[in-house]
């Protein structure tokens, strides 16, 4: 008897796993699976048979990519490649019978006639057009690697709350914006940007909370201003060309963001920066430095701005440091500059995290920090090298850091044994804080997050 029921039970688990089950799901339910397929893989779902044919027109999220490389290897081969990709995206514009968007992602690496491109734009358009009404858009995603103006009315969606722009987008002409829901907006790379055009995109975008910036040596940028109420995160990243700057004027970047939260900012193009209104600021993560033979402004003038620029956010809870941002502290130091003498106090300092000290010479303050002795709980030390002045840093941090409860040190899986052991020594220096614990981490655990020492 029990074989027999056994027998019945795999036959019944052999007729379930045969059953269709997709074909049996709604309409809806499909076109929401396709909707986690690129674009070209969902169209090409149609050939499955009868039913299957017209649903990828109904997907409101789509994720289109060229996808096309190696002309160098195969010249025909890429043309042929690239004709496809305009046949598929002609087909696509023409139809797709639901006209909704929720989410339109567009990546052209590759260059397009101008004819195509702006017949793909006229349609876009009129797909952000019928959306809009319908108050669908939530994200477009446009990666552009040749030179195009995206529709006016883009720019006027209601609904829309991601917005990523990255390339070669222009933005002459752009007067005015109403993303009355956008909470992200990215603006990556893209050369033609200015900083009127900035100054509109923020102005239009009232509840706007994450900001991405990234420029590639700021071109001719006289300046840029981050001016918002509403903005509570933002990462800049401008990037230094080398090349000398013209001497008529000095390149600033002035942030107006008096409800920030968290700013993460690389920055080697400005000369001069300003931040106003920090009094929201929790958690700063900062690498920026003086580019000698670049800048117009001398390393002094600029070593006093950094220090006032430390003042300005002077209010957070975390903190961390660049080895850039510590040379540059230890260079005033030694050069005794006068604005090392005004160095802040960080009142509510609880985490400080910073990089190697790779060829620093460690001076230690005349004073100690008050920070450092009242309130600092969590110290982290990254790629440390176990050079002199590390050692040093480290062994002062950990006899004047009263209220310390942990230090993590972090460091490269190349350093030799006589290295390593210098590192763990450090863990019988003097102690300011008794609760004190000391992890040592090995750079390729550190991500997995697994301490192999603890003192």
């Amino acid at each position: 008897m029990e074989e027999t029921a056994s027998g019945d039970n795999c036959q019944n688990l052999c007729e379930k796993a045969n059953e269709d089950v997709i074909s049996e799901l709604h309409d809806d339910i499909l076109c929401y699976m396709l909707s986690f397929l690129p674009t070209k893989r969902a169209v090409a779902t149609s050939i499955l048979s009868t039913r299957w044919r017209n649903l990828w027109k109904s997907v409101t999220i789509l994720d289109i990519y060229d996808g096309i490389s190696g002309y160098y290897k195969n010249p025909s081969t890429y043309k042929e490649r690239k004709m496809n990709f305009v046949n598929f995206m002609d087909r696509l514009f023409i139809h797709r019978n639901n006209p909704s968007i929720l989410k339109f992602r567009l990546s052209l690496a590759q260059s397009y006639d101008f004819t195509c491109v702006n017949a793909w734009m006229s349609h876009l358009s009129r797909w952000i057009s019928s959306s809009a009404i319908m108050g669908n858009v939530e994200e477009l995603i446009f990666f552009i690697n040749f030179q195009v103006r995206l529709p006016e009315n883009l720019y006027c969606c209601q609904k829309l709350v991601t917005l990523k722009l990255h390339g070669h987008i222009r933005f002459d002409n752009l007067q005015s914006v109403c993303f009355p829901s956008l909470k992200a907006l990215h603006l990556e790379h893209l050369r033609m940007l200015n900083n009127i055009a900035i100054e509109v995109l923020l102005s239009g975008s009232p509840a706007l909370e994450e900001l991405e910036l990234h420029m590639e040596g700021r071109d001719s940028r006289r300046s840029v201003d981050v001016c918002s109420l509403s903005l509570k995160r933002l990462i800049i990243g401008f990037v230094c060309i080398f090349v000398p700057y013209d001497h008529s004027y000095r390149k600033k970047l002035t942030i107006d963001t008096p409800n920030l939260e968290f700013l993460k900012l690389v920055d080697f193009a400005s000369e001069e920066l300003s931040m106003q209104r920090a009094d929201s600021l929790l958690q700063a993560d900062l690498c920026f430095g003086y580019q000698t033979g670049v800048f117009n402004v001398g390393i002094e003038e600029y070593a006093n701005m950094v220090v006032q620029f430390y003042g300005q956010i002077s209010g957070v809870k975390t903190l961390s440091l660049s080895n850039c941002n510590i040379r540059n502290l230890i260079g005033a130091a030694v050069s005794k500059f006068p604005c090392f003498g005004n160095l802040p106090t960080f009142r509510n300092l609880i985490h400080l995290e910073e990089e190697d000290a790779y060829d620093w010479n460690w001076c230690a303050p005349h004073s100690v920090p008050q920070c450092l002795s009242s309130c600092l709980q969590v110290i982290e030390f990254n790629d440390f090298e176990a050079v002199s002045g590390e050692t040093e840093m480290v062994a002062y941090f950990l006899k004047n850091a009263l209220v310390l409860k942990k230090m993590t040190i972090t460091y490269l899986t190349d350093l030799k044994t006589s290295e390593v052991d210098v590192l763990k020594r450090l863990s019988t220096c003097p102690k300011g804080s008794d609760a004190c614990q000391i992890v040592i981490i090995p750079e390729h655990e550190h991500s997995r997050g697994q301490a192999t020492e603890t003192y």
